[in-house]
C-alpha cells in the first residue's frame, strides 16, 4: 500500500521518498510539516543514471545533498560522461568500474517549498475554489479540527503520497501556465532548477 499523507504529516518535515514506475531514475521527495502558524511543504526531484537493473546509481538523499562536484567526489560519486559528444568506446560505467571511485551518475535535482498561512485559509479557499479544487489535500490539512486530529485524522486514511503530489507538481504548472499569478494566496519559492544541480547551484541558495 502507498504512503499516505498520514504518513508524511508523522515524518514532522522529514523528506519521504516516491517513485513512479513510469518514470525510472526519477524519485519525488514530499515533507510536510504542521507548525502553530500553516503547513511547511517541500517537493524535491531527482533524477539519477540507472544501472543494468534499472536501480538508481545513487540514492536521491545523497545526491540532494551534493551542491558542487567536490561534494560528489566526498560521496565517492563520479561525474557520469554519458552526455558527452566524444565519450569513450568503453563509456562511463566501464571507467568507473576500473577506478573503483564510485557509480557514475548524471543528476538532476530541483527543489520547490511552499508554506500556506492559516491566516490567508480564506484566500487559499477562493484560489482553490476558482482554480477547480487544485489544493483540496493542502486545504483540507490547513482546516483539521482539534476534534479530527483527536479521531485520528480519518478524513486523510485514503488519500496518498501521489495525489498530494500531484496537488504540489501542480502549483508551478498553474504559475508557468499563468492560470496562478501574483499575489499567490501562499509563499512559493523555487530553490533550484538546472541539468546537473550539482554543478550549477549555488550552495548559498540551498542552506
Amino acid at each position: 500500500m502507498a504512503a499516505t499523507v498520514k504518513t508524511l504529516l508523522e515524518h514532522h518535515g522529514e523528506l519521504y521518498w516516491g517513485a513512479r514506475t513510469a518514470t525510472p531514475g526519477y524519485q519525488y521527495g514530499i515533507s510536510l510539516d504542521v507548525v502553530p502558524q500553516g503547513i511547511e511543504a517541500q517537493v524535491a526531484y531527482v533524477l539519477s543514471d540507472l544501472d543494468e537493473n534499472d536501480a538508481e546509481l545513487v540514492d536521491p538523499e545523497v545526491l540532494l545533498s551534493c551542491y558542487s562536484v567536490a561534494d560528489l567526489e566526498r560521496n565517492g560519486i563520479v561525474p557520469s560522461d554519458l552526455m558527452d559528444e566524444d565519450e569513450s568506446e568503453d563509456g562511463p560505467d566501464a571507467r568507473s568500474a576500473e577506478d573503483g571511485a564510485g557509480a557514475p551518475v548524471i543528476g538532476w535535482y530541483c527543489v520547490e517549498r511552499s508554506f500556506f498561512d492559516r491566516d490567508r485559509a480564506d484566500e487559499l479557499a477562493a484560489s482553490n475554489d476558482s482554480l477547480d479544487g487544485y489544493l483540496d489535500i493542502v486545504l483540507s490539512i490547513l482546516t483539521i479540527t482539534p476534534e479530527e486530529v483527536e479521531a485520528g485524522l480519518p478524513s486523510l486514511d485514503a488519500v496518498s503520497f501521489f495525489d498530494l503530489l500531484d496537488e504540489l507538481e501542480g502549483i508551478a504548472e498553474r504559475i508557468d501556465s499563468g492560470d496562478l499569478r501574483a499575489p499567490l494566496p501562499f509563499e512559493f519559492t523555487l530553490v533550484n532548477d538546472a541539468l546537473l544541480g550539482w554543478q550549477n547551484a549555488d550552495e548559498a541558495d540551498f542552506r
